[in-house]
């Protein structure tokens, strides 16, 4: 709800305050009073697009600061909170430079233009003769058409939404996994090779130090059997000079000499002992020697190992262990490879399963939809008849885009969304035998006030925006049905605040509060005065309203009849304060 709305330096505003209340908030005044420009400096407030040239003259800027009370669960509350801004209260202001430089705060805090209009959609809606009001567009249709469906069609909307966010991120899935199909193929059959090369090797670890030392013997076999036999002879067989002979002799020696001398007796067992293990020695390698032999086969054998291994370690790895750890890796990875071409088989399956029950569900919402367009087409045709517009019709027209690469649905593929399958735009024919038309196409400025006026009063409660700025929406509506559009708007400012600029009489008397607008002049300068009347006040200002710039009794009687059939103040709204300003 807006609360309170200060205006300096705007067009002919030089600084007035204005406190509004819930219910239905009237402007009225004698034309070019200026009862345009407060919505005009509210619309800025929020980002509308505003020239320099309204900067009153003299000043060097013009400020506008809007005061609001956001609705705890409402959009406001939910864009200030993502924002990290405060929700209990909310500060708009904007400053117009006369270099043409604009500023904007929200909260105390800077804010851009855009993001002053972006709030903004979710404030104020502004109701006039103009394009460029917020139900023209056929953008948002689909939401007003939703929320008059009410909580199951909301509760199936975010449902559908839920599951095409998923369809939309499995669909994203399979085409990156689609798109890299070649180079896993290619994936698949190195690591494959890889794997099966080293695990054919049947490598040990050590095994190359094992091999190394086996090539080392087999290449040196003859010298190493001929040295051995060599040694042996020296030890065992040379004629008169073999190790063993001479050592005989020398322990046969000692012995006779330990007869004279026993020191020598320890010397002599110590010979004893080493010709057995000259002896062992020289029979080891007897043996040793005969045991060698040339074998150009496992030497090959070898040399063909060796050879394997260094390739493996030239493809793989510096060392045995490297080489069985890529080996490990490639396993790993191929895996991982495998496992995903097994995952565009699980999408598939899983994208049947949820386009299946989104079909059912996208089915089921616009079956929703259409019952609730038939009850709004019968809402506002009524609303129109009381209108004076009982020949009007009022479509809902529900469509939707075939896509080849859509949702199927029946015998059909369709383009969704997050919103469904469905489009939807308020179409009217203002007369029998014209085809319907978009409200945008609508000619005349009274009919489009009023058929804007049926519609919110029959989405009154359907995610409307807090604050309705109705300015001048009554013109081109004669007194007759003068009293229907102040009952209804009346009606919308039950649940909604509603601002109102008017020059219906009917209207102002069914106002929660009445402002009076006014010129004067003081000096040479030209200053707009805003007042909140009391009742005896808003006598005067009916009567004129009904009987001209100087009412007479005749009107004032009609006045007082007419504030006394007005609607009494909605339950738990606030008594009027007061404006600053003059008075009528």
């Amino acid at each position: 709800m807006l609360t309170e709305l200060r205006i300096r330096d705007f067009a002919v505003v030089e600084d007035v305050a204005i406190e509004f209340g819930p219910g239905l908030n009237v402007l009225t005044g004698e034309t070019g009073a200026g009862k345009s420009i407060i919505v005009d400096a509210l619309t800025a407030a929020l980002g509308a697009r505003t020239a320099s040239d309204v900067i009153r003259t003299g000043a060097s800027a013009a400020t506008v600061e809007a005061r609001f009370e956001p609705e705890r669960v409402g959009p406001a509350s939910r864009w200030l909170r993502n924002q990290g801004l405060d929700d209990h209260e909310l500060v708009v202001a904007r400053e117009i430079a006369a270099e043409g430089r604009s500023r904007g705060w929200i909260n105390g805090r800077p804010a851009t233009v855009a993001m002053l209009r972006d709030l903004g959609d979710h404030l104020i809606e502004v109701a006039g003769q103009h394009e460029g009001q917020r139900l023209l567009r056929p953008s948002v249709h689909l939401d007003l058409l939703d929320a008059f469906g009410g909580p199951a069609v909301s509760a199936l909307r975010a449902e559908v939404a839920g599951l095409v966010r998923t369809r939309a991120a499995l669909r994203s899935e399979r085409v990156a996994l689609v798109a890299g199909e070649r180079e896993r193929f290619r994936q698949n059959e190195l690591l494959t090779h890889q794997i099966q090369e080293i695990d054919a090797a049947r490598l040990q670890p050590g095994e190359e130090e094992d091999l190394a030392s086996r090539r080392l013997r087999l290449v040196n076999a003859e010298r190493l059997a001929s040295s051995a036999q060599a040694a042996y002879g020296a030890l065992y067989e040379a004629d008169g000079r073999a190790a063993v002979d001479l050592l005989g002799r020398a322990r046969t020696t000692l012995r006779d000499l330990a007869a004279l001398d026993p020191v020598l007796a320890e010397v002599a067992q110590r010979l004893e002992a080493m010709g057995a293990d000259l002896a062992d020695v020289a029979h080891a390698l007897a043996r040793y020697a005969a045991a060698v032999e040339t074998r150009p086969d496992e030497l090959a054998a070898v040399d063909d190992r060796l050879d394997l291994l260094r390739s493996l370690k030239r493809k793989y790895g510096d060392t045995l262990e490297a080489v069985l750890r890529f080996r490990d890796e490639a396993a790993a990875t191929l895996a991982t490879v495998q496992r995903r071409a097994a995952r565009v088989a699980e999408i598939a399956a899983a994208l049947q399963t949820l386009e299946d029950d989104l079909a059912a569900r996208c089915a089921r919402l616009t079956s929703l939809r259409r019952e609730a367009a038939g009850r709004l087409e019968a809402e506002v045709e009524r609303t129109l008849r009381a209108l004076e517009m009982g020949r009007t019709r009022f479509i809902v027209d529900l469509a939707r885009d075939p896509d080849d690469e859509g949702l199927a649905i029946g015998h059909e593929r369709l383009a969704v969304h997050q919103t469904g399958v469905d489009r939807v735009e308020f179409l009217f024919a203002p007369n029998p035998g014209e085809a319907p038309r978009p409200l945008a196409r609508i000619a005349s400025g009274g009919e489009l006030s009023r058929i804007m006026l049926a519609l919110r009063h029959a989405l009154a409660e359907a995610g409307a925006v807090p604050v309705l700025v109705c300015d001048e929406v009554d013109a081109g509506v004669g007194s007759r049905t003068a009293g229907a559009v102040g009952q209804l708007l009346a009606s919308v400012a039950r649940n909604r605040q509603v601002l109102c600029v008017t020059h219906l009489p009917q209207i102002a008397s069914l106002a929660d509060r009445h402002f009076w607008v006014t010129k004067e002049t003081d000096g040479g300068r030209t200053r707009v005065r805003v007042s909140n009347l009391d009742a005896d006040e808003r006598v005067e200002e009916v009567a004129r309203m009904l009987g001209g710039r100087k009412p007479t009794a005749i009107a004032r009687e009609h006045a007082v009849e007419l504030l006394s059939q007005a609607r009494p103040p909605a339950a738990g709204r606030a008594p009027a304060r007061g404006a600053r300003g003059g008075k009528p």
